[in-house]
């Protein structure tokens, strides 16, 4: 797997989020404890344009960035993931959710591959 497939990638895994919140909303949020009403569902919908446009950015990086790409996908592959699952750790040790491990395997994975990738021809 190349460096541009991990973005393409990245970018499938957000857009099937954007899914998610639009689709099932249910199954998003009864993981991590919470229940499902209408405010939270429209602001799920209203949070799945910030990660339609994650999943823009990272399908078009590649093109984008040029020579760059490893930069970015330090930046955005591990930067960004690794802002999600602090995020989501804090919320857990706040006792704010519960652990989904479902959504932070992937993105650990993610920000590891990342890594390994980006750093693998330095």
């Amino acid at each position: 797997m190349t460096l541009t497939h991990l973005f393409k990638a990245q970018a499938i895994f957000a857009w099937m989020w954007v899914v998610l919140l639009w689709v099932a909303p249910g199954m998003v949020v009864e993981p991590s404890g919470w229940t499902l009403t209408p405010n939270l569902e429209s602001l799920m919908q209203i949070l799945s344009i910030p990660m339609l446009g994650i999943g823009v950015l990272a399908w078009n990086a590649p093109s984008w960035v040029g020579d760059n790409l490893k930069k970015v996908g330090m930046m955005y592959g591990v930067g960004i993931n690794v802002l999600f699952l602090a995020v989501g750790l804090f919320h857990v040790s706040s006792e704010a959710a519960k652990l989904d491990l479902m959504s932070m395997i992937p993105t650990a994975i993610f920000a590891a591959l990342f890594f390994w990738k980006c750093r693998a021809s330095d």
